[in-house]
């Protein structure tokens, strides 16, 4: 892909990268500099571009994937000591301990689900995307989506009662 095809793409492409940048990160800023990462990952690979299916999914992709490494950077909020000692009283350390413990579980167990199961799963679960939105995204038919999801809970759900039993 040459830099005038390249650029076509980029204006093509920016304002629904924009909407959804803005739509995980919430700030116009955060957004612009999300769209300018994305546009410059796919410049560096812009020359193995025609080799991928779905152009659009890939982006996108990249996109959301950027999009939540920015959440998960930000997500630590500095407290006070007087809030963790509130907090911390507020709950039962047993409890919270419990919480942690099975929420590592399932996130390991997320991770060894098939990729596209694990991918999907994530875009529905965590991105809060429709059916239809990751089968845009994905390239794929809605059926697709509806099947992945329900192999990857029933897969879950088998797994929690192997392990609550």
């Amino acid at each position: 892909m040459e830099k005038e095809e390249f650029s076509k793409l980029a204006r093509q492409m920016r304002a629904d990268l924009m909407a959804l940048s803005r739509r995980f990160l919430g700030d116009e800023t955060e957004a612009e500099d999300n769209v300018q990462d994305v546009l410059l990952r796919l410049w560096s690979v812009r020359h193995r571009l025609d080799e991928v299916r779905s152009l659009p999914a890939l982006t996108f992709a990249i996109c959301r994937n950027l999009c939540i490494s920015k959440l998960r950077r930000h997500k630590t909020i500095p407290l006070s000591l007087s809030d963790e000692i509130r907090l911390a009283s507020e709950h039962d350390s047993a409890w919270m301990l419990e919480d942690e413990e099975n929420a590592r579980w399932l996130e390991q167990r997320i991770g060894e689900l098939p990729f596209a199961q694990m991918q999907i799963l994530r875009m529905s679960q965590q991105d809060g995307l429709e059916n239809s939105e990751i089968a845009e995204l994905l390239g794929i038919s809605e059926t697709t989506v509806r099947t992945a999801l329900s192999k990857a809970r029933k897969k879950l759900l088998q797994q929690f009662m192997k392990h609550n039993s």
